[in-house]
């Protein structure tokens, strides 16, 4: 009989359809989970809070932005910091340091890792840039975990083209990406 009893038995292809059928609406039901309501309400202090606006939206300096399970306030910005250190100075001579100042605040129920890493910065030419070493040493952004209700301040320094007219503040969360907000500086 050559090689056995058993047959090459093929499923078949409307079984293999449903298979991958089912994988894609799985996705499809993860990816759209984290999307609420869209809303927005009026906050104190002249900002206001933003909540759970659809990605890429665009904020301004002073607005709360309510994600997931946390959110981040922009509280002011230093267009042409000056590092008090002579030696300290940007990489590209046709830039200058930008000094963001921000609040992130864990509004969920779990343990919030706090870093500078998911702020990127865009000028008028469309670059971003991610956050730069050196230009401030006291007040900088620490990497912390925030418990829940936590809240934790401080700097971040980037390099831009000096006199730059337009700057964006790119901010997303989370390790795998999550909603990208824009804050208009």
């Amino acid at each position: 009989m050559g090689k056995g009893n058993k047959e090459n038995v093929k499923k078949p292809v409307w079984k293999r359809w449903w298979f991958w059928a089912g994988v894609i609406i799985l996705v499809i039901i993860i990816a759209n989970s984290g999307k609420g309501n869209d809303s927005k309400s009026s906050g104190n202090n002249g900002g206001s809070t933003v909540q759970n606006q659809p990605a890429n939206t665009e904020y301004k300096v002073g607005d709360t932005i309510q994600l997931k399970n946390h959110s981040i306030l922009v509280n002011s910005v230093n267009k042409n910091y000056k590092s008090g250190n002579q030696f300290d100075k940007p990489q590209d001579s046709n830039n200058s340091f930008v000094v963001v100042d921000v609040t992130v605040t864990n509004t969920g129920n779990d343990d919030l890792s706090v870093n500078d890493f998911g702020f990127k910065l865009e000028d008028e030419t469309g670059t971003q840039r991610n956050t730069t070493f050196g230009g401030l040493a006291d007040g900088k952004l620490q990497s912390v975990t925030l418990s829940k209700g936590g809240k934790t301040s401080g700097k971040i320094v980037f390099e831009a083209k000096t006199g730059s007219a337009t700057l964006k503040l790119h901010y997303q969360g989370g390790i795998f990406g999550g909603e990208e907000v824009i804050v208009n500086l």
